[in-house]
């Protein structure tokens, strides 16, 4: 879907995308000077934080595409150029993106020498936003697309890019998960403005949260891009992985504190 402006037109996809972008960029501003975080550091990071997100997000869509991308060039007896152009133009993996973006930032706050408590509960608390934006740019761009659905709240496509159904009710489920991901960017920014001392909480709200979200909506995907193993999607693998490491690391956490409070209360004895 396209949106007319001075007579050209314009992916709604891709203004979604930057919406999205400054959406998250700005309530990042807004909130960062209550982890004494500067605006400067704020935006830099933000800018390797977002070229790691798009190699990343480009490189796990290869991983899980590279059968149907071979099959494309062969079926369109396309050149080898041609084929690199088409998946430079073609999806990206959320999760990819997650990754490469953690990594970047990773980069930024090792090259200057920062503490990366200082920036990892600003970015879970703005991530969901500005992937919610995303999600409704999907939604216009026909890619993500839910399973078959003829009843309430369908839609059908009738002109779409890539492989997406024409003419073939789909859930929208592009919709329910960017529905999903404003409200738990609410929850989380109420939790932040409300708990500021407690560094990574929002971190582990915000994965506990988007890997049983995603892992739920993977069932009602009707895209067939996103690679698989034993009947799961790697998106749902990748969200199994996530969930057991934050428990894990909830745990640890929580046992480590009461043998540091019970060694501190403990009668000292001669």
């Amino acid at each position: 879907m396209y949106f007319e402006f001075l007579g050209k037109q314009i992916p709604l996809y891709g203004i979604f995308f930057y919406i999205g972008i400054f959406a998250a960029g700005g309530v990042a501003l807004l909130i960062c000077e209550c982890k004494r975080l500067s605006k400067f550091d704020t935006v830099a990071s933000g800018v390797y934080a977002m070229i790691g997100a798009i190699i990343g997000a480009k490189l796990l869509f290869i991983l899980v595409s590279w059968r149907d991308i071979i099959a494309y060039k062969v079926e369109y007896e396309l050149s080898l150029s041609d084929t690199l152009m088409s998946v430079i133009k073609g999806g990206f993996v959320f999760y990819g993106g997650l990754i490469g973006g953690a990594l970047g930032l990773a980069v930024y706050v090792l090259q200057f020498k920062m503490k990366l408590s200082d920036f990892a509960d600003i970015y879970a608390v703005v991530l969901p936003l500005g992937h919610a934006f995303g999600r409704i740019g999907c939604f216009f761009g026909g890619c993500c697309y839910g399973v078959p659905h003829d009843g309430a709240f369908s839609y059908t496509y009738t002109a779409t890019a890539g492989t997406t159904p024409l003419g073939v009710p789909l859930l929208p489920v592009q919709l329910i998960e960017a529905i999903a991901l404003f409200i738990l960017f609410a929850i989380l920014l109420g939790i932040f403005l409300g708990h500021t001392q407690h560094t990574y909480l929002c971190v582990k709200i915000y994965a506990l949260s988007y890997s049983v979200i995603r892992f739920i909506l993977e069932f009602f995907r009707g895209d067939k891009e996103r690679g698989g193993f034993l009947y799961l999607s790697t998106s749902q693998w990748i969200s199994l992985v996530i969930f057991v490491l934050v428990i894990t690391k909830i745990i640890y956490d929580r046992q480590k504190a009461d043998q540091t409070r019970s060694e501190c209360t403990a009668p000292n004895r001669q």
